[in-house]
């Protein structure tokens, strides 16, 4: 009788399985220019963790049940945002592109709307229309892409205005697709930008101008990734475009110990990674929040698993 019983519950807890027991991996998707630094992170807390499921989607098929936001999403009564770290969008164009020689000190906000975005007619700048003071071949990522969006929405422009080709797929693309035209200008992110490690801007590609203070400026021109990612958690470019980024957490796992956990460890030890894959540590404000928020979670965790005793 006992076996039999036995055997029982280890059916059922097959199929229902608790808190405390093996369960299927725990998988992230979503944002994929972002997957080598979650990677990272995931490699590294599994050294302390070695029994953790969290693993990152690497093929087209199978679940997902983490997502990666990296874009402009509200957050809904079914999900939970948590931000771990933010990344900036760069202008690039093709080291060959005559824009570059043509620009001068470097182009400020209302040349790179004008150069970016379809004009609409009743736009005004400075009581005037809009002028082509300079031309590009423009490349972007589809409307529904989240850096599309984070860009448009920086310069106060819609999605659909963005000039030129529209290119499937991810953000490494764009980056080949102007590293084959001459006249290609494209906003990208500075992990694809530059070689994360010789630390140096790929080949041939070059950073657009911009119109900067002249400390910011010379950071920018000494093309050394480190000191612009400095620069850009200190200041605020009005012509670089920066953005949070974090993990989508669904209902279901609200409740989840080893995502609490998990998302824990990024925001106390995880941060120390995110210059070396490009990306920016969050500001210390955001960081406490998302640490708080984090908290809460842990407490409707404990409150969930006593009350399922």
């Amino acid at each position: 009788m006992k076996k039999i019983i036995k055997t029982i519950l280890s059916f059922a807890l097959t199929l229902f399985p608790v808190i405390g027991f093996a369960q299927e991996e725990i998988v992230i998707d979503g944002a994929k220019f972002t997957h080598s630094l979650v990677n990272k992170w995931i490699t590294e807390y599994k050294k302390e963790k070695p029994d953790s499921r969290i693993t990152i989607k690497n093929d087209a098929n199978g679940k997902s049940d983490l997502y990666i936001l990296a874009g402009l999403a509200s957050e809904s009564t079914n999900s939970k945002i948590v931000y771990t770290g933010r990344y900036a969008l760069v202008p690039v164009a093709n080291s060959n592109n005559s824009l570059l020689e043509k620009v001068g000190k470097g182009l400020k906000k209302k040349d790179l709307v004008n150069l970016l975005f379809e004009k609409d007619v009743f736009d005004e700048i400075d009581g005037e229309k809009q002028k082509e003071k300079y031309s590009a071949t423009i490349y972007s990522r589809g409307e529904k892409a989240s850096t599309t969006a984070v860009l448009a929405k920086y310069f106060d422009q819609t999605p659909e205005r963005i000039k030129g080709k529209k290119i499937i797929g991810d953000e490494l693309y764009l980056l080949n697709a102007i590293q084959k035209d001459e006249t290609g200008i494209t906003f990208n992110t500075l992990n694809y930008v530059f070689d994360l490690k010789s630390r140096q801007l790929k080949s041939k590609i070059s950073l657009v101008p911009l119109h900067l203070k002249a400390k910011q400026k010379e950071v920018l021109e000494s093309l050394n990734i480190d000191r612009i990612l400095t620069l850009l958690e200190e200041s605020k470019i009005e012509t670089i475009p920066v953005e949070n980024f974090g993990l989508q957490i669904p209902a279901e796992y609200s409740n989840n110990e080893e995502v609490a956990n998990f998302i824990s460890w990024i925001l106390v030890h995880g941060q120390q990674y995110n210059h070396e894959y490009g990306f920016l540590n969050l500001d210390q404000e955001t960081l406490a929040s998302q640490k708080t928020q984090l908290e809460n979670s842990k407490q409707e965790y404990l409150s969930y698993s006593n009350s399922n005793k």
